[in-house]
């Protein structure tokens, strides 16, 4: 007999259901994933509680999901049948979960136009994650004196037009924002929303050449010219001058 769901179980569904992402909707993207293919002791919508309770507390071991499974779902399963989960299906699943998340909450608070400007809406972000120490020479991190904390820097590139992820990677904590940025492939017509990190003149022309169009969140003390006389330019003034 499986427990009880525990209060952040049932939490953490919640917000799944008020995006109406059901646990039968969670099984279809398991199927197209190929996470699994028949149904078996795993439930991928236990598999992703666990994957995502396991990760917010920090470095995942298989043994901890396997112990995770067993105390929130009731299901005793071994870590090898964990690590044999952990693939390529399971990375592709996670994908199409997050992609769902982000197209129920865009849908929910917003109305799509029907005619679009731009062939393709580009975001572009990164987060920073903590990895176990042994990988430090791989990844970097923070050193002080007293202390060494490994991380590793996650970019993310999501199309809000075709409501799908283009591009993950997985880098050194060290390959800051502005050197990921010329990576990003871009078309004419793309505009792309990036934060200050991102922020380089370079990537301003780059775009200026294949006909896209960008736009940062303003760097404190960034200086804009005008293009005839190098003047710098009053930006909040003239947006003051505006109608809203």
């Amino acid at each position: 007999m499986k427990p009880n769901p525990i209060p952040e179980k049932n939490e953490f569904f919640n917000l799944f259901h008020e995006l109406n992402i059901s646990n039968e909707i969670l099984m279809d993207l398991a199927f197209e994933s190929q996470l699994i293919r028949r149904r078996r002791s795993i439930d991928p919508a236990d598999l992703l509680f666990a994957l995502c309770l396991e990760s917010s507390q920090g470095t995942v071991s298989h043994n901890d999901l396997a112990a995770q499974l067993e105390s929130s779902a009731g299901v005793s399963v071994s870590k090898v049948s964990i690590w044999k989960k952990i693939n390529e299906q399971c990375l592709l699943f996670l994908k199409k979960v997050l992609e769902l998340v982000i197209h129920s909450k865009f849908i929910k608070n917003s109305s799509k136009p029907e005619t679009l400007f731009f062939n393709r809406i580009v975001v572009q972000d990164s987060t920073v994650i903590r990895l176990p120490q042994r990988l430090f020479s791989d990844f970097s991190g923070v050193a002080n004196g007293h202390s060494n904390v490994c991380n590793a820097r996650i970019q993310g590139v999501y199309d809000l037009v075709a409501e799908q992820f283009l591009f993950f990677s997985v880098d050194s904590y060290s390959k800051v924002d502005y050197e990921a940025a010329p990576e990003l492939v871009l078309e004419k017509g793309d505009l792309t929303l990036r934060d200050r990190g991102y922020l380089i003149a370079d990537e301003i022309q780059r775009h200026i050449d294949l006909g896209a169009d960008c736009i940062y969140r303003h760097k404190y003390k960034l200086t804009l010219l005008d293009t005839e006389g190098e003047k710098p330019i009053d930006l909040l003034a003239l947006l003051k001058k505006k109608p809203a």
